[in-house]
């Protein structure tokens, strides 16, 4: 049985902490600790976040040194930590750098469950390494038993959102768990999924495992491998209904105990009978994963696997779901994006990540282009009632620049939903437009005034108010149409030409003129993004 946050509260170190929110979280299991350093929801902090892995039943650390007074930027830490699967948070110093606990961060842990333990306030003679030497010690006693190993990772995982519950992240928890690096692999000795330990390890699977000409015995006992002291155990999953599968335990100083490695493969084999889609649709879930983190190795393995040319795939197009339809979007858009795209593309790999449906392709010579076929896809998501945004991003040489691209999708996906509301398309370049937005803000008051001065001569204006959106509204949403323009603004025509006038005399040059326009669709962009 796995060590609880409750549990955590009966240590010494923990005696005298209380449980200030989220008591509907204290039963849940705790695997690991760790210490949330950088608090500052910011740019920097959003990469780390996709950059760190996360597989739940951690329990987090934190002073909130750096946004001791900032409950906004506390909460989002919360929620981040919450949608990961994080366990609970131990806050430090309240009352020394953080002066209380907002009444809006404990409504948030009790919506959550997400256990709030404060330690003793007004007290600087508190040290982490105390919770964090006790915590451990008491996981590592637990661990000791590998009675409870199948629940505990079950348990674990089930936890975490749907999207990380992948096989390597069940063998990454199984790595850490029993510090052993493992790989699973099809009847032909491909590397399917694997995780070194320690993480750093420089070992290979996918080369160890094909070159070897004998393998031990699929009864535990184990054999040494030439290159290093590693035991190596085969574990057969073959009553899997997918084609057959073997976990691979590569061992480094003392042996595994036999019942520590028979409930090893009884947790891959009910995580694989669970959480598996098919071996194929797996195994192309971690292809596109390997893609967007950029790990090469990985992605080699996986493309050979499924004969896919990832050198020739220059495309990626991501298709975002809205809120409200979530389980008939994980269930109905990927066949219907296949079925679309299969017969335009030489190339098409595709699955969900984070929640997202990403699609990978290069095109057939024949096919009609990028704008005609991104039209064509809105089209039949509407005609099936999926109410989607597409993201099309072309000409991405590198994985690299693939996962640069995703970021900057993930980070300014809101922010271009504000510059252009109501759309249902956009591009790379859009979402990097609305990051540089961002940036300025970020900036402070004095970028943000010199980027909104285009818009001071309008703002002059009796009718200030109305030549700014329908200046707003005739660069950024209707592309300089005065008829769109009046469509949109439910004008007259003449009425926006009469606008316009007033705004090009305003100016000094017409609106649309480049390159000014680039500084006025910029303080438009921007006003809209701070509500104006």
């Amino acid at each position: 049985m796995s060590v609880t946050v409750a549990d955590l509260l009966k240590l010494p170190s923990l005696r005298n902490a209380r449980v200030a929110a989220g008591k509907g979280g204290l039963k849940k299991p705790v695997l690991s600790i760790s210490v949330l350093e950088y608090a500052d929801p910011n740019p920097i902090q959003d990469e780390l976040f996709q950059n760190v892995e996360f597989y739940g039943s951690e329990i987090v650390i934190t002073g909130f040194m750096n946004i001791p007074r900032d409950v906004e930027a506390q909460c989002v830490n919360v929620r981040r930590l919450a949608a990961v699967g994080e366990v609970g948070l131990i806050l430090f110093y309240v009352g020394v750098f953080m002066p209380k606990v907002d009444q809006a961060l404990l409504d948030l842990a009790d919506e959550l469950d997400f256990p709030l333990i404060v330690m003793p306030e007004h007290q600087m003679n508190q040290r982490y390494s105390e919770v964090i030497c006790e915590v451990m010690e008491a996981i590592f006693r637990d661990q000791n038993s590998a009675a409870g190993l199948v629940g505990d990772i079950l348990q674990q995982i089930s936890l975490l959102p749907e999207y990380q519950r992948t096989m390597d992240v069940v063998l990454r928890m199984l790595s850490d768990r029993i510090r052993t690096s493992a790989a699973l692999a099809d009847s032909n000795r491909h590397v399917l999924s694997a995780a070194n330990w320690p993480r750093t390890l420089e070992l290979e699977p996918d080369k160890v495992l094909p070159a070897l000409s004998v393998l031990p015995e699929p009864d535990g006992s184990p054999m040494e491998l030439e290159h290093g002291r590693f035991l190596l155990y085969r574990c057969p999953l073959s009553d899997l209904a997918a084609a057959n599968m073997e976990l691979f335990l590569l061992k480094e100083g003392d042996p595994l105990r036999p019942e520590t490695v028979r409930q090893a493969a009884e947790a891959v084999r009910l995580s694989v009978n669970l959480w598996g889609r098919g071996h194929d649709r797996e195994v192309m879930g971690e292809l596109v994963r390997a893609i967007l983190r950029d790990e090469p190795l990985k992605m080699r393995r996986l493309a050979d696997i499924f004969s896919v040319d990832v050198a020739s795939i220059h495309s990626m197009w991501l298709l975002h779901g809205v809120p409200n339809q979530k389980e008939r979007f994980q269930r109905e858009a990927l066949p219907l994006v296949e079925d679309a795209l299969s017969h335009v593309c030489n190339t098409l790999v595709a699955d969900y990540y984070e929640g997202d449906l990403v699609i990978f392709m290069d095109w057939t010579e024949e096919a009609a282009g990028p704008l005609g076929i991104a039209e064509a896809l809105s089209r039949q998501l509407e005609s099936a009632g999926l109410d989607a945004v597409l993201i099309t991003c072309q000409d991405l040489p590198t994985t690299a620049d693939v996962r640069r691209a995703y970021l900057t999708i993930r980070g300014s996906h809101d922010d271009a939903l504000r510059i252009w509301p109501g759309r249902r398309r956009y591009t790379l370049q859009e979402m990097e437009f609305a990051h540089t937005c961002r940036e300025t803000i970020g900036q402070g008051e004095g970028a943000v005034r010199q980027t909104l001065a285009p818009l001071d001569t309008l703002r002059a204006h009796r009718e200030g108010t109305e030549l700014a959106r329908t200046l707003a509204v005739y660069l950024l949403d209707a592309a300089c149409s005065v008829t769109q323009t009046a469509q949109l603004l439910y004008l007259h025509k003449n009425t926006v030409k009469y606008r316009l006038q007033q705004i090009n005399g305003r100016l000094g040059y017409p609106a649309g003129k480049l390159p000014e326009i680039f500084s006025l669709y910029t303080a438009c962009a921007v006003g809209r993004m701070l509500g104006d």
